[in-house]
């Protein structure tokens, strides 16, 4: 609503205004609208005078009345309105002249008709003439047997009936709950599959929320009666943020429970690779635990394989050279930095894997990392080769003894 109000005298062209601003409001054209007790008053403006005046076309003919309220109509406004009216009342003609003929041709015609609804569709089937001559020399089959294709039974008693539509004898049957009965919508045998003795369901089975934490569990028992391996969902949100569904496997019994697969199991490189399509297990032989990948066994996790028989093209080498490479070795102290969910160590004793694979190259491994690598998954890494570190500390500690043998050789003679 526009600012101020305004007065508006009877038998008068003058429209003022209090706290007006009718050359921001009005041009000539426009129109001026107000309510004078229970009437809305349109008037037309000629001329705007100032920001508290404006001379109407014709004179106001309703009662003097001060500290009304007042609107400001745009004249393109006042145009489109009754131009908006004639279309719709030209279109509301159009469709009243359109269902006019749609009723004609379903009382007269004497056929099939195609009537055109209001959304611009249409419908073609019988007219009600058509329906009411088709049906009116039915009267005659009333004492007989009406034929199924016109909509009987085909036969004159309920057992010929029955037969005639295909009916089964659960049409004679009683809707209950016990044997001989026909089970209802909501018969509490169709809401259970207790006592039922197996077979193959061909869609999903789905197990709601227990609580706010587990789902309802699925239950395979072990001891009749008494315990059971319990399969329950859950979700949680990890270290590294990501929220993970989880499959919780305990007891009915509250025993601890074992997960034993005879193939191994499969896992996805990280959260985010593809898997190997291989199979692992871990198996404890009494006093290491060795990795199997499919029906291979690689070296115990604590300790490597290092028997003559596994090994072959063996060359023993006196290694003279490597107490040179070992005393340019440097030690260092480091932090491992922070990567995933790993976090940052404490301070520690080693050696810079990039130093040493220049000095040497047979105790390191890998193509060493590039900026941008994948923190989580830093495959390309350099990484020292413990045991070929120590066989070249042993040739360096070898190389060095026989020396200080030497020299006390020397000093003896």
């Amino acid at each position: 609503m526009p600012a101020g109000t305004i007065t508006l005298t009877n038998d008068s062209n003058i429209v003022e205004g209090s706290g007006t601003s009718f050359s921001a409001e009005f041009s000539s054209g426009d129109i001026l609208a107000s309510t004078v007790g229970e009437v809305t008053y349109t008037l037309f403006i000629q001329s705007v005078d100032s920001d508290t005046q404006v001379t109407l076309v014709k004179n106001y003919d309703g009662p003097t009345a001060t500290g009304l309220a007042w609107s400001a109509i745009p004249r393109n406004v006042a145009i489109a309105i009754p131009a908006q009216i004639a279309t719709e009342v030209s279109k509301a003609l159009r469709v009243l002249n359109q269902d006019k003929s749609n009723w004609q041709q379903v009382f007269s015609s004497s056929g099939s008709i195609t009537v055109t609804l209001p959304d611009g569709s249409s419908f073609s089937g019988p007219s009600w003439h058509y329906i009411a001559s088709m049906y009116a020399n039915k009267a005659d089959l009333i004492g007989g047997a009406v034929a199924v294709s016109q909509g009987g039974t085909g036969a004159t008693t309920a057992s010929e009936a029955r037969m005639s539509l295909g009916l089964g004898d659960s049409a004679t049957r009683n809707v209950g709950i016990s044997e001989g009965t026909v089970a209802a919508g909501d018969d509490s045998r169709l809401n259970t599959i207790d006592g039922k003795s197996g077979g193959i369901v061909t869609g999903g089975i789905s197990l709601s929320m227990q609580n706010s934490t587990y789902s309802h569990p699925l239950v395979l028992t072990s001891l009749e009666n008494q315990e059971g391996v319990r399969l329950l969902g859950s979700m949680a949100t990890f270290g590294d943020g990501t929220s993970r569904t989880i499959l919780n496997v305990d007891s009915v019994g509250g025993r601890r429970s074992t997960l034993y697969g005879t193939g191994g199991y499969m896992c996805q490189a990280g959260i985010n690779g593809t898997p190997a399509m291989a199979s692992f297990n871990v198996n404890w032989d009494g006093s290491n635990a060795a990795l199997w990948i499919d029906s291979t066994r690689f070296d115990p996790l604590f300790s490597i394989a290092s028997d003559k028989l596994l090994k072959k093209d063996i060359e023993y080498i006196d290694g003279s050279s490597s107490l040179l490479e070992v005393m340019q070795w440097k030690p260092a102290s480091f932090v491992y930095k922070a990567r995933g969910i790993i976090p940052e160590s404490e301070k520690v004793l080693g050696f810079i894997a990039n130093d040493v694979v220049q000095i040497s190259p047979e105790v390191v491994s890998g193509d060493g990392l590039q900026p941008g690598y994948d923190e989580n998954d830093p495959k390309d890494s350099y990484r020292l080769d413990p045991i070929a570190m120590i066989a070249k500390l042993t040739f360096a500690l070898q190389a060095q003894q026989r020396q200080i043998d030497e020299l006390v050789k020397k000093l003896s003679a």
